[in-house]
C-alpha cells in the first residue's frame, strides 16, 4: 500500500512538472509576440488549459512573467560555470557564444530576452552575468578594465544588439563569432587572441 502511495505521489508530481513546463512554454510564446501586454487568458489560451489550471501554478500573471524571466535568463552562460574554465577570457567567449547561438537559433527565446532584458527586477540582468567575470579578468590581468558602468553597457550592449539583429532576421553569418571578438577587444584582449578565442567557442 505504501508503495502504491508513493507511485501515485510520484507520478502525480510528474504530472504537476509537465503541466507547468506546458504552462512556460505557452508563456513565451505568448510572450514574445505580445511582450507586457501578456495577459493570463493568452497563455491559459495557448496551453490549452482552464484559468483554474493556471492559477494552481501561478499566483498571477506578474508571477508567471517572473518564472518565464527565471527560466530563461541566460542559463546557457550558468551553465558555463560548471566546466570550470579558468581563463575569464575564454570563459567570456565561450559563455557568450552559447547565448549568442541560443538565440539565433530559437528565436522565441531570443525575442523574450530582449524583451525581458529591460525590465526592472525581472532576473535578465547580462551586467550580473558578466560583472563577475570582467572583475576576475581584471585582477589577473587578462582584461584592461574592470566592471565598470561604461564597460558593462558597452560589452552587454553588444550582446543585445546582436541577439536584436537575429530578430530582425539581419544579422551576419559570423555575427556570434564577430560580436565575442569586438566583446574581448572592447575588454583589452588584443585582436589575435580575441579572434583565436571566438573561433574556438564557436567551434565547441
Amino acid at each position: 500500500m505504501g508503495s502504491e502511495g508513493g507511485e501515485s505521489r510520484s507520478r502525480g508530481h510528474r504530472k504537476k512538472e509537465r503541466t507547468r513546463r506546458q504552462l512556460l512554454a505557452a508563456g513565451m510564446r505568448v510572450l514574445a509576440a505580445k511582450g507586457q501586454g501578456l495577459t493570463v487568458s493568452d497563455v491559459v489560451a495557448e496551453a490549452d488549459v482552464s484559468n483554474g489550471t493556471f492559477y494552481n501554478y501561478f499566483v498571477d500573471r506578474d508571477e508567471l512573467v517572473e518564472a518565464l524571466a527565471e527560466h530563461s535568463a541566460l542559463s546557457l552562460a550558468a551553465a558555463v560555470a560548471q566546466e570550470q574554465i579558468e581563463d575569464p577570457a575564454r570563459r567570456f567567449a565561450v559563455a557568450t557564444t552559447r547565448v549568442l547561438e541560443h538565440a539565433a537559433a530559437d528565436l522565441t527565446w531570443a525575442r523574450v530576452i530582449l524583451r525581458l532584458v529591460g525590465r526592472s527586477g525581472s532576473g535578465v540582468d547580462l551586467a550580473r552575468y558578466l560583472r563577475e567575470n570582467l572583475e576576475e579578468g581584471a585582477a589577473l590581468g587578462r582584461f584592461d578594465t574592470g566592471p565598470d558602468d561604461a564597460t558593462l553597457d558597452q560589452v552587454a550592449g553588444l550582446i543585445i544588439m546582436t541577439i536584436r539583429r537575429f530578430t530582425e532576421g539581419n544579422a551576419a553569418p559570423d555575427a556570434s563569432v564577430q560580436a565575442v571578438r569586438r566583446g574581448l577587444r572592447a575588454l583589452g584582449v588584443a585582436d589575435d587572441e580575441a579572434t583565436r578565442l571566438a573561433a574556438e567557442a564557436a567551434a565547441q
